[in-house]
């Protein structure tokens, strides 16, 4: 495969052009010719074979240029009509992780494979829709995209896979034309149609059609702000933690984990979540827990009011459920039966973004407010009393979380936003000490990607294996910018130096 990349934004359709030059002159030289060709610049990204090109290179009515920087607007509209209904595009800031599979897939299997719909992304495959092809079609109803999304998916582009459905789709000539009760809706225009049935692979594979079918009334399109809360992640980067996840725990890691994120707010770390039959969300105020079930999205979710720094706490540091009650009885068992090692257990991943500022020392006690603001009156919570000899970390509300996790869940996975206080601040070298779980793989995004935090830091997605006794040597990491867009590798070291984050 052969790649053209540009620091600027360019169109794909130029770089083309220019890498069909390098290739014209290398097939005149004799030399190999790549299968693939590829072009990338900041903002996107697009794959395409190259013997649909290659008919081109011998095409006397194209006046080819004498060097690559010269092939421009002019080449590239005459290859248009030629090359581009084979080209696959992306957009980095969401089809990152699809491109750089296709382009393993492409080398390893000599063709482009689409990225097949799952239990897993199905969240992310229907915004994705929404936003290239839902949002052409001019739909009066927002619970309509659910059913049309299911007609688009549940079709191969010549016969439908499932029949009676609510929606239909049929094509006229290649146009698609979508069908539900009396309206008829078609695209304004056909590229995003086009490019996302490029990216994706449909029908979904026969063993998840029905299981796909019965999400759909969960399936809204998402209203950002109803995710806006006091330690809101960015749905751009929520995004990317499932990719993350994905890469670190396997395909189908929804499907096989169960979720407790035990600081969920509204819910924003869940929005992307496919199988929320899975997923156990508790929070401190009712009125976020209110909200949550009032929403489409969680539908099937466990959720429940719970405040896990105080809550189910005895006096000696134990974790007693029947203090509270409000534990509810199948995720007891599911900690009961993986603290056991038992056979068939589903494990649990504790998928968190906790409040990570530093708390004050005083009496109150309550988890409420901004992550960029001391918490007053936070440190002196329940779970705290059983942190002695941890000093300064013993302050910080996410040390808190993770110490009633470690005593609670000592088998599980954890993937949590917090800052890398944890990891290589000096005066969390006990801590260091104690926190033995093995590090998995994860990112950092730049602080400037949350609503609220000021300066330059880098927030760390981390995932670890509790049961791993484990102390990390070094932490590799991805680095993102507040986009969300790959700018770096970078790497901290626990026990000594600490990477700067630019």
């Amino acid at each position: 495969m052969w790649f053209e990349a540009k620091a600027v934004s360019t169109p794909p359709i130029i770089m083309f052009a220019q890498l069909l030059f390098y290739i014209r002159a290398a097939k005149k030289r004799g030399e190999a010719i790549p299968a693939f060709l590829a072009v990338i610049d900041r903002e996107k990204a697009a794959i395409m074979p190259t013997e649909k090109a290659l008919p081109l290179l011998d095409d006397r009515d194209i006046v080819w240029p004498k060097s690559g920087s010269g092939a421009g607007k002019e080449l590239a509209a005459k290859i248009a009509p030629y090359v581009q209904t084979h080209i696959v595009e992306y957009e980095i800031a969401h089809d990152e992780a699809a491109f750089i599979k296709a382009v393993k897939d492409a080398i390893r299997e000599r063709r482009i494979i689409r990225t097949p719909i799952t239990p897993d992304n199905l969240r992310q495959v229907f915004d994705r829709w929404v936003d290239m092809i839902g949002s052409e079609l001019g739909v009066k109803n927002q619970a309509d995209y659910a059913v049309l999304f299911f007609a688009d998916i549940m079709h191969d582009g010549r016969n439908e896979a499932m029949h009676n459905l609510p929606a239909r789709l049929l094509f006229n000539g290649d146009k698609p034309v979508f069908i539900i009760g009396s309206e008829q809706y078609e695209l304004a225009s056909e590229r995003g149609y086009r490019n996302f049935w490029a990216i994706y692979h449909r029908p979904p594979e026969q063993q998840h059609r029905h299981y796909l079918l019965e999400r759909r009334d969960s399936l809204l399109p998402v209203d950002e702000q109803k995710f806006k809360g006091a330690y809101y992640t960015p749905l751009h980067i929520v995004d990317k933690a499932y990719d993350q996840l994905v890469a670190t725990l396997g395909p189908n890691w929804q499907d096989r984990y169960l979720v407790w994120d035990m600081c969920a707010g509204v819910g924003n770390l869940e929005a992307k979540h496919s199988n929320l039959r899975n997923v156990f969300m508790s929070t401190l105020d009712q009125a976020d827990v209110t909200i949550m079930k009032s929403n489409p999205a969680f539908a099937g979710a466990t959720i429940f009011q719970y405040d896990y720094l105080n809550d189910d706490v005895t006096d000696f540091g134990e974790i007693d459920y029947a203090l509270s009650g409000k534990v509810p009885q199948p995720l007891r068992q599911a900690i009961t039966d993986a603290r056991a090692g038992k056979k068939g257990t589903k494990p649990i991943l504790v998928l968190i973004n906790p409040p990570y500022a530093e708390a004050m020392n005083v009496d109150n006690t309550t988890e409420s407010g901004s992550n960029s603001e001391l918490k007053k009156g936070v440190a002196n919570t329940r779970i705290s009393h059983g942190m002695d000899g941890l000093g300064y970390a013993s302050r910080e509300l996410f040390v808190q979380f993770l110490h009633r996790i470690v005593a609670e869940l000592p088998n599980a996975a954890l993937a949590m936003f917090s800052t890398l206080k944890y990891v290589n601040a000096p005066n969390f070298a006990e801590f260091r000490r104690r926190w033995t779980a093995r590090y998995l793989d994860g990112f950092i995004v730049h602080n400037r990607a949350f609503d609220g935090l000021k300066g330059d830091f880098p927030i760390g997605f981390l995932i670890w294996d509790l049961a791993k006794n484990q102390p990390a040597e070094s932490i590799q990491t991805i680095a993102l910018d507040r986009a969300g867009d790959v700018i770096d590798e970078k790497a901290f070291l626990p026990r000594s130096a600490t990477a700067a984050f630019g």
